[in-house]
């Protein structure tokens, strides 16, 4: 037969139907149908699935029938459990659970065995669980009602007071509910705010629910309930919205819906309870009646019931329900753990050493990163995407930074523009990635930080208020070229600076004479087709550094600045690209950022020798050199606040002057 019959202790599964079609049977469950050709394959089948309840082995159940149907029988068995209709159970554990209670909850261990072993084990493990139910309101009382249905023998009842609490309405379910499990009882407890640790004593689970944003108590439950050794989940309405989950285990991290709602916030700037505390005053949300308020206590008792039967087992803490109580939709929103809801980790000047040999991460890499922080609700970041902008002459794209701590006054957009769809979208992606490390500041971390001299690599200790909310960042595919970056960002944000001290006319540098790169000269010829008209003048002498002013008729675009000429000047034409296109299509979202504009007084006339005119290249050394000129030493600082985002994204620097 090729099997060891003893080894096989087939049971059919409790979602298959059966019924007779001309070619024979037609079997069907939650893993799909099959048509089973023979002319009496549909009274076979009928006439063995009463013994294939699992009591009994392939062995036991061919030595039950005469010999020559012994092959048949062993055959179509065998073809049942290839096809997931049959399951080998020969290996669950043993249960206590009475064929009464089998029998009355049997959808409900049916869908327990459609994802996992000894499912009469696991409901009995369930229904015998301690289950503490607290919050308030209506939906206390359908959580109540959905947890009765759902076949746990004891809830344990701690109501709050901020929302009135029907304990009639609650007295008629545990009545209907007895009628078919007299063992049901409701036992109810005293719920204080302040003593948060009696509520969740002798728990296995906590389940909360409130009807307003009550955040300061949804944020101290999870951690009261995983310190007394129980699993917990909760469902808080916040406006027209209520979220579910995440379900957070014993062992799982207590702060998992801490970082949940701050990731929530940080998108959502006008969100109830973004300033984390209780909000008994609100008005729950009108759509929050009757059928609603069941629905979303069932996404609640259906969450609970699938940690504590198993089949969620392994999953962690990590994504939130969302559902609308105007429309019914739901959604899954993942987010990943919040700086500020984990406990702090101090400033490791150690963790710098390890920069330099971190292994590069290039656009391309970056992008593909990108995808685990993207969430319209509770990402990093909210979408990437080119909206209905103008692709024409430059591609351009956008992506929606999070507000992490409250230091940009709100999510915002950041742009990348490009040759190609794939370059701009890496490129914003690129920039979304400097701009969150931007403001995304622990200041539990304290008054000093720790960066490396630029020049020698040694540890320096920089004011924490000189490196956040940082105003120049840069990045890189890796830690020389991420330096490389910060520095020359560094004295190209000390422009306005260095005009105040200009002695006389910048002289104008001629871009048809000038050594462009080939992606410059694209764009040199693509100013010509748009015929905008601009002039470039060189402030490299102010500087120390190639640094060039960009104005066009409408006024002063951009100043740029490289170490490399030919660099500088390629971004400069871009942006001068850009600026044109947003304002040709009156899409001002993604024009170049404003700078100060370069006096009239200081437009000087093009050089009489064009090449002698031509601005050369500096070293890091040499700028550094022009940043120090006074004293101190330039000290590249990590932006690596948010650990989730810096393993992704690990070369984000902030250069800072430091004296003394």
């Amino acid at each position: 037969m090729g099997v060891d019959v003893e080894r096989i202790r087939p049971r059919l599964r409790g979602d298959v139907y059966v019924m007779r079609v001309p070619e024979g049977a037609y079997i069907r469950s939650n893993l799909g149908g099959s048509i089973l050709k023979g002319a009496s394959t549909y009274e076979f089948i009928q006439r063995i699935a009463p013994m294939l309840d699992g009591t009994r082995t392939l062995g036991e159940l061919c030595a039950a029938v005469p010999e020559s149907s012994r092959s048949a029988l062993a055959k179509l068995i065998m073809l049942l459990q290839g096809k997931g209709y049959v399951k080998n159970v020969l290996d669950d554990r043993p249960h206590t659970l009475s064929g009464e209670l089998a029998t009355t909850y049997a959808a409900n261990i049916s869908f327990i065995e459609y994802f996992t072993d000894s499912p009469e084990l696991r409901f009995e493990t369930y229904r015998n669980s301690s289950l503490v139910l607290t919050g308030s309101g209506p939906l206390l009382q359908a959580l109540v009602n959905s947890q009765l249905r759902a076949g746990v023998r004891t809830v344990r009842l701690a109501p709050f007071a901020e929302s009135p609490f029907d304990r009639d309405r609650v007295a008629e379910h545990l009545a209907a509910s007895r009628e078919r499990d007299p063992e049901q009882r409701i036992d109810c407890l005293e719920a204080d705010s302040r003593r948060l640790d009696q509520v969740t004593a002798d728990a296995t689970m906590v389940l909360h629910v409130a009807d307003r944003p009550m955040i300061e108590r949804a944020r101290l439950l999870p951690a009261a309930a995983v310190a007394a050794g129980a699993a917990f989940a909760q469902a808080v309405v916040a406006g027209d919205e209520a979220w579910v989950g995440p379900v957070i285990g014993k062992d799982d991290d207590a702060g998992a819906w801490d970082s949940a709602w701050r990731r929530l916030s940080a998108l959502t700037a006008d969100l109830t309870g973004a300033d984390l505390r209780d909000h008994p005053e609100m008005v729950p949300s009108e759509f929050l009646r009757g059928p609603t308020v069941a629905l979303v206590a069932n996404q609640l008792c259906f969450a609970a019931f699938r940690h504590l039967t198993g089949i969620d087992e392994g999953s962690g803490a990590g994504h939130l329900v969302r559902f609308d109580l105007e429309t019914l939709e739901t959604s899954q929103h993942a987010f990943l753990p919040h700086p500020l809801a984990r406990p702090v980790v101090p400033d490791d000047p150690a963790r710098l050493t390890a920069l330099a040999a971190t292994a590069p991460v290039d656009d391309e890499e970056l992008a593909r990163r990108a995808v685990d922080f993207v969430d319209p609700r509770t990402g990093v970041f909210a979408e990437v995407t080119e909206r209905d902008y103008e692709q024409l002459p430059l591609f351009v794209s956008e992506v929606v930074v999070s507000d992490p701590v409250g230091l940009a006054g709100g999510p915002f957009p950041v742009h990348g523009c490009g040759e190609t769809v794939v370059e701009s979208r890496q490129r914003a992606v690129r920039h979304a990635f400097e701009r969150y490390a931007a403001v995304m500041a622990d200041s539990r971390k304290g008054d000093r930080l720790y960066g490396l001299d630029v020049l020698t690599g040694e540890r320096v200790a920089v004011d924490a208020a000189e490196v956040f909310p940082a105003r120049t960042v840069a990045s890189g595919q890796d830690w020389p070229d991420a330096v490389r970056a910060a520095v020359v960002a560094a004295a190209n944000d000390r422009v306005a600076e260095a005009l105040s001290t200009a002695a006389g006319p910048l002289p104008r540098l001629d871009p048809d004479t000038a050594e462009l790169t080939p992606r410059g000269e694209r764009y040199l010829k693509l100013l010509g087709i748009v015929e905008q008209s601009f002039e470039v003048h060189d402030l490299s002498g102010l500087l120390g550094l190639p640094t060039f002013a960009f104005t066009t008729p409408t006024g002063t675009v951009a100043y740029v600045s490289d170490l490399e000429a030919g660099v500088a000047l390629e971004q400069g034409l871009e942006r001068t690209l850009l600026a044109y296109q947003a304002r040709a299509t009156d899409q001002p979202g993604y024009a170049p950022v404003p700078v100060p504009e370069l006096p009239v007084a200081l437009r000087g006339p093009a050089a009489e020798d064009a090449a002698g005119a031509r601005p050369r290249s500096a070293t890091l050394e040499e700028v550094v050199a022009g940043l120090t000129r006074e004293g101190g030493r330039v000290v590249a600082v990590p932006l690596d606040h948010d650990a989730s985002v810096a393993r992704a994204c690990p070369f984000v620097v902030r250069a800072v002057v430091v004296h003394g």
